[in-house]
């Protein structure tokens, strides 16, 4: 993908871990799965899959939502965020865009967003996806990949000061790829456009996910 990636500045990672510290700290930094007394950090690391390397660290407490150790800004610009299912918001997915970044994830279980358009067609007696839920077509597809482009819904905060949040609405793109070892779909959304990757392409850069 190299040469695809050239357009790019960077491809990252964020992830987290648990590190465990001495029961004598556990009342500055509580642990938050121990039923014992017991002491404990969040560790997130955002890493560069070019350079192999760290971009940034930062420590928090145990407890911290994992949306929370990440903070999407003008730093994301012509940059691919490759997310975790423990990252998964709409919202999030949103900020990336407007800031004039790119992101691939696996689609959520319980995410099941409408197909508004189709980036790629089937020859034969293929079922029409257009208008449809994902869950809807899911189950019946026959064919190896599904490119369509996507509508989310999420909720947005309101900065007006008449209400705390609002409804929005996002177009992305969604890509299913038949992985034929488990001999089921595997579902990305993202806001990389057909043009630059193919949908097997996609697939291929969220394998990069797991070097970290």
């Amino acid at each position: 993908l190299n040469k695809k990636l050239a357009r790019f500045q960077d491809v990252l990672i964020q992830d987290s871990t648990i590190i465990r510290l001495h029961k004598s700290l556990a009342k500055k930094f509580p642990a938050a799965r121990s039923r014992t007394v017991a002491a404990g950090v969040k560790v997130s690391l955002l890493v560069s899959a070019v350079a192999n390397s760290p971009k940034s660290i930062s420590i928090h407490s145990e407890s911290t939502n994992e949306l929370k150790t990440l903070r999407i800004g003008s730093w994301i610009k012509d940059r691919i965020l490759l997310i975790d299912l423990g990252f998964y918001k709409h919202l999030l997915f949103a900020k990336i865009k407007e800031n004039g970044g790119y992101f691939v994830s696996r689609l959520k279980g319980n995410a099941d967003p409408l197909i508004v358009d189709v980036h790629n067609t089937c020859r034969g007696n293929s079922i029409d996806v257009k208008g449809k839920y994902i869950s809807e077509i899911l189950p019946k597809l026959k064919r190896q990949v599904l490119d369509v482009e996507v509508e989310v819904s999420f909720k947005k905060p309101n900065y007006n000061g008449k209400s705390r949040t609002r409804m929005d609405t996002e177009q992305f793109r969604l890509v299913a790829v038949f992985n034929e070892d488990e001999e089921k779909y595997h579902v990305y959304l993202t806001n990389i456009t057909k043009d630059v990757l193919e949908a097997e392409d996609v697939a291929k850069l969220y394998g990069a996910r797991w070097d970290i």
